[in-house]
């Protein structure tokens, strides 16, 4: 088994429920959606926004650009064969008052997200299973 940067895991909890923890918080998901809850779905679309706002934030806090308040909202259309995502929308919410130019190098920099970077460059999957001992 090799290291890996992160690591986070999904555990079966109930008919269509899970729980899922990186170790340092834990969450519950749903097949179906349910108040309280979120789909696995949307946590990755969260885990997409969230990257892509926190480096543009970085990219604004290291150049001095006040972009306090600034926001992400992202959204996705689905498919099927095979069943999936095939369009993902982001959409920046930034402050008035920047000039094109520094709202075109935000933009930029959030585009070099981790995350987004991830996707684009289709990484390799490797599955396997394991039996689980009580």
């Amino acid at each position: 088994m090799t290291m890996s940067d992160y690591t986070v895991r999904a555990r079966h909890t109930g008919a269509l429920s899970f729980e899922v923890s990186n170790g340092r918080a834990t969450l519950g998901t749903e097949w179906n959606p349910a108040d309280g809850s979120w789909l696995a779905t949307e946590l990755f679309l969260a885990g997409v926004g969230a990257c892509m706002l926190a480096t543009l934030v970085d990219y604004a806090q290291h150049n001095n650009i006040d972009v306090t308040g600034a926001g992400v909202t992202v959204s996705a259309e689905s498919a099927t064969r095979p069943v999936r995502m095939s369009e993902i929308n982001v959409t920046y919410e930034l402050p008035e008052g920047l000039s094109q130019a520094h709202v075109d190098a935000l933009v930029r920099a959030g585009d070099r997200c981790k995350v987004h970077n991830t996707i684009a460059a289709h990484p390799t999957f490797s599955v396997s299973a394991t039996t689980r001992t009580p």
